[in-house]
């Protein structure tokens, strides 16, 4: 399958309300356009790198007692533990916010559930990032 028919996939699970599945999509995706910009960098590092490259912000979250990077933690909690795991850790989750859905968002909670919760407009910026890697080749 192509870059290309990921971001379908992922576009027909999101619009299907399949969040994880969307996402998991979407980041198999970016991680190749990863891979194609920064061949010689290994898989995590090339993820990593090509996120950073492509905003200018600097968001860290604290995250199982350590803090993280935005991209460190699509890169290591949401795209491997899906891919090796097969599901998201209970501590990341995603949310759709009442009002401005495209607003990229983090949450970190503390006690009980230490959870870090995501809004639903990282996938779209995700995305974005994707469609227009892929128009500018």
């Amino acid at each position: 399958m192509s870059i290309q028919e990921r971001l379908t996939d992922a576009d027909v699970l999101w619009n299907s309300g399949r969040r994880e599945g969307a996402l998991f999509n979407m980041l198999i995706a970016v991680a190749a356009l990863a891979r194609s910009e920064f061949p010689r960098l290994g898989d995590g590092d090339a993820f990593r790198t090509f996120l950073g490259d492509n905003h200018d912000w600097s968001i860290s979250v604290e995250h199982r007692g350590e803090q993280i990077s935005v991209d460190q933690l699509f890169w290591k909690w949401v795209r491997c533990e899906v891919a090796h795991v097969g599901a998201l850790p209970l501590d990341v989750q995603f949310f759709a916010p009442e009002n401005d859905t495209d607003d990229l968002r983090i949450q970190a909670g503390g006690a009980p559930e230490y959870c870090v919760r995501l809004s639903d407009g990282w996938y779209r910026w995700l995305r974005s990032l994707a469609v227009n890697t892929l128009t500018t080749r």
